[in-house]
This record gives C-alpha cells, structure tokens and sequence, in this order.
C-alpha cells in the first residue's frame, strides 16, 4: 500500500475556518479582489517568499481552502507559510492565525451534541441475543468468526417480521451508555444495507459519534468508512458510517496523536479522505492510505490488513 505522510502543525489552527481577508486588514497588507492576474475565488498580493521579486500582486490566496500559490515564482503553501513569509516570524504567524480562528476544532473539546428530549434509547423489541443460522451464514461468507464479532460488538438479531427484519442490529454505546444502533441487512440484494437508528430517537446520532471509539486503546486510530472495513482492520479502528464526516466527529478524531484514514479507493473515498485529511492536520498528524482502486478495508489481503493493524501500535 502506499502510504502519504501528512505534516503535523503543533498549534490549534484549523485554517479552513479562517477569513484570510479579515487577517490581511489586520496585518495592513495590501490585496487586489479583481484584475487580470485574480481568478474568481482568489485575492491576489505581493509575493513575500525571498527570491520572487514581485511588484504585481501575483501571489493568489484562495478564499475557500489555506492554499497559496504564486503566478510569478512558482511557490506555494498555506496560510500559516505566507503569514510567516510576511512577518519574517512562524510563531507570529500562528499568533496571527490563532487570533483569527474560530475554535470549530479543539483538541480539548469532548464535544458531541446529545439530544435533548431523548433521554433513554432501547434496541427493537424482537431483537434477541441468540444468533440464528442465517446471520451466521451471512458473517461466514464475508470471512468473518461470527462469534468473535458477537462477542466484540455486542450483536442483536431481528427476525423476518419486524421494522427491521432480516438485520444485525450493533448497539453503539458511549461510556457504558446506549445512545443509539445502527443495523446490517443480511439479504442479498438489499434495498438498504446499512440502517441507522433515526436522529430524533438517538441520543447521539451515529453519524456524530465514531463506532469503535471503545475499542481504541493507544494514541493513534485508523478512521474507515464502513463497519465491516472496522471489523475486518479489529481494534483500533473507528467507523465514520459514510465518506461525509462530521464536525462532531472530527472533534473526537482530533483528540488522538496520529489519525490514519483508510477510505475506500473509489474517487468519492478518495476526495473525501483527502478533505478529511486538511481538515485534521492543524490539529494532529495525518496519514492516508492509498488503496488500490475499487478496493476497501474489508477486500484487502491478510498481508495488507496485518500492515494495518500494526500501525496503530506504533506510537502505544
């Protein structure tokens, strides 16, 4: 697999969430908003980096994502590297940056919204602990021990007739508390393979918490986008329940020393892990994992996922 190291910033700047505009009035820099060398979504200033020599503002700054790119030389970076070019200073620059920022992302918050009007959630009345043959079956062709998954996840089953027949159901618990299930279809060509709990009836909804968070014993964690790329990867990894992540979270993410990500190797797995990963770096180290395309977590080799697994040890 190959693997793509993404630089750590030790500060508490997420600079997505800065108006690049409102630290340029700040500092007194000067920028031009239109004009032949400015493209829609850019501003454009003096290139600070030593060596360009620039008098046109050729340095364009996008408005919407930290990139700097210059028109003239040919250097690039981020805000942080521009600011610092500017002041002649990184630590000031981050001062600068930190002033600027928001805080939608602190490696200090537990943050996770609980719903207020849903104080206890129970799993369906027909779901029952005793493991019938059908979903053993289904766990077996996927290449999983029905039992150690059982056993890990605290397994449920429904049966034909119900809300939410034919289906796994995996309690999701946070501190020893339900806060709501998501569900597993074993049919073959299911309508919906996946479904969750809805919001309302949660007290955290699962697409604002992390499946696995328990099972995460070291400072680093391997983020997956489906729970049998968790189950197939075992403890350490996380499931975010789809390639959209939340702000929520990426709160809880953020609180662990080194994130891996490990999207599926489609191109919405791929943009999607790339986003995941600029949105985490301010915070925490970051690395991707490039898989093979049309590949996932769950269809990778016992060499490729022994890999896996052994690099959320690394820093225990």
């Amino acid at each position: 697999m190959r693997q793509v190291q993404k630089r750590k910033l030790k500060n508490n700047i997420n600079m997505d969430y800065i108006d690049i505009r409102e630290v340029l009035d700040d500092l007194n820099i000067p920028y031009t908003e239109q004009g032949k060398n400015v493209s829609e979504g850019w501003i454009g200033v003096q290139c600070p980096f030593p060596g360009c020599g620039d008098h046109s503002n050729h340095l364009g700054v996008h408005l919407s994502t930290p990139i700097v790119t210059c028109y003239n030389c040919g250097k690039s970076g981020n805000y942080l590297t521009f600011i610092a070019a500017e002041l002649g200073s990184y630590s000031k620059a981050i001062q600068i940056l930190e002033k600027h920022s928001p805080r939608e992302l602190k490696l200090n918050t537990q943050g996770v919204p609980e719903n207020e009007t849903v104080s206890r959630v129970d799993l369906p009345d027909d779901a029952k602990t005793e493991m019938p043959e059908e979903h053993r079956q289904f766990l077996e062709k996927r290449g999983f021990d029905p039992h150690l998954l059982n056993d890990l996840y605290n397994f449920h089953y429904c049966g034909t007739y119900s809300h939410w027949s034919n289906r796994i159901i995996v309690p999701i618990y946070r501190r020893n508390k339900l806060i709501t299930f998501t569900s597993i279809s074993i049919e073959d060509d299911p309508y919906i393979r996946y479904k969750h709990l809805k919001k309302e009836e949660s007290i955290i909804h699962c697409k604002n918490y992390l499946l696995g968070l328990d099972h995460v014993m070291g400072k680093s964690v391997i983020a997956v986008e489906g729970f049998f790329d968790m189950a197939r990867i075992g403890p350490g990894c996380v499931c975010t329940f789809g390639t959209l992540t939340s702000l929520e979270q990426q709160k809880l993410l953020v609180q662990y020393s080194k994130v891996i990500i490990a999207f599926d190797g489609d191109n919405p797995g791929v943009k999607a892990a790339k986003q995941l990963g600029h949105n985490l770096a301010a915070f925490t180290d970051v690395e991707i994992i490039h898989l093979p395309k049309g590949k996932d977590p769950d269809s990778l080799n016992k060499k490729d996922i022994k890999e896996l697994r052994e690099m959320v040890k690394i820093i225990w």
